[in-house]
């Protein structure tokens, strides 16, 4: 490979957010720097567990920093920084800034990349089914925070260590979780793999699998717990049309907790590029536990969106809620933040560069 191509290649490969880097060097071996910001502010009314929501404006942004510096031909350091950063003036807190990803690796071209530190997860290609939504939240693997306390649900844990490789249409990934010095990570890791069937005129047809385990060790407020992640996908893809449906379950069980907290649920998710300005979503879940905060989630989502331009939209979505919100009695309560039991709407613009 090149080291020009290898320099085009790296943004694609950092994951998330990332993926949407804009290089703003390029030095004449091919290392880069990139640069990602997105900015948006939203109305909403929704609340927290047990609370009516009045509207409330939300204003949020993220910023990434990070690029490649070429060794050779084959292979090239790579790293990406990125953080979550409120607007609001919140005196006497600490709670504005806060890290996305951060990590460094090396990526050997078709050997595959390694990355270290607080990376994307691998899960992120079984949760992009749901996750299609601008506005609404994620549930999938939701518990993971009983268990390290610098776990985003699946999608980012501190001290991962992550190999990932594609292989034609096969992708993969594997890691192994160190954790923190407080996240108190035993023996941890997860796997992730999808496969793209292409079938001509008639789409693609993808199915996704992924797999975590995490284990605690004996010292500290989540001390003695294991918890176990497992989940299948499917998407479909044909033209402007994209279908999705996803069931997963975790289950967290040890010090603390009453039994075994289990979490089942389902998504199904529909994405239609109507053209080039306007883009409908619409989707329902389905999420109860058993033996923890004994919560229900039964969502129907609607969204439209129009893109001012390609980087940069506003839209407006609705959620109808008809869950329950659970007594947290057989477990520590998870998303407290998040109400179950009332609908809301989103209003909002995004800008990225």
């Amino acid at each position: 490979m090149k080291k020009t191509l290898l320099a085009l290649a790296v943004p694609a490969l950092l994951m998330a957010g990332s993926a949407s880097a804009a290089t703003v060097y390029t030095a004449e071996d091919g290392s880069t720097i990139d640069v990602y910001s997105r900015l948006g502010f939203n109305i909403t009314d929704r609340a927290g567990m047990g609370k009516d929501g009045d509207a409330v404006g939300n204003f949020d942004a993220r910023i990434g920093l990070g690029g490649s510096q070429v060794v050779n031909d084959k292979v090239s350091v790579i790293g990406w920084a990125e953080y979550s950063v409120g607007a609001a003036e919140q005196r006497g807190t600490d709670n504005s800034f806060t890290p996305r990803y951060v990590w460094a690796g090396i990526d050997a071209s078709e050997a595959g990349k390694v990355t270290f530190g607080r990376v994307a997860s691998g899960i992120i290609m079984l949760s992009d089914v749901g996750d299609v939504f601008a506005a609404s939240d994620v549930l999938i693997g939701r518990q993971l925070e009983l268990v390290d306390n610098s776990a985003a649900q699946t999608f980012r844990q501190d001290g991962t260590i992550q190999y990932q490789n594609s292989f034609g249409a096969f992708d993969m990934s594997v890691a192994y979780i160190l954790g923190n010095s407080e996240s108190n990570q035993d023996g941890s890791y997860n796997a992730a793999a999808r496969y793209t069937f292409d079938m001509g005129n008639a789409g693609q047809l993808i199915p996704i699998a992924a797999y975590q385990a995490n284990s605690t060790g004996d010292t500290g407020s989540n001390a003695n717990r294991d918890y176990t992640f497992w989940g299948a996908g499917l998407q479909y893809k044909l033209n402007a049309l994209t279908l999705g449906a996803m069931y997963n379950q975790d289950e967290i069980e040890g010090q603390g907790i009453s039994g075994t907290s289990k979490d089942k649920s389902y998504e199904l998710t529909a994405v239609y590029n109507i053209n080039d300005d306007w883009t409908a979503r619409a989707g329902y879940r389905a999420l109860e536990n058993t033996g923890g905060d004994e919560t229900e989630y039964k969502d129907t989502t609607l969204e439209v969106q129009y893109h001012l331009t390609a980087r940069s939209s506003i839209y407006t979505s609705y959620v109808m809620r008809n869950g329950e919100n659970g007594t947290g009695l057989g477990a520590p309560a998870v998303m407290t933040w998040n109400n179950a039991e009332e609908d809301y709407y989103h209003l909002g613009l995004r800008y990225e560069f």
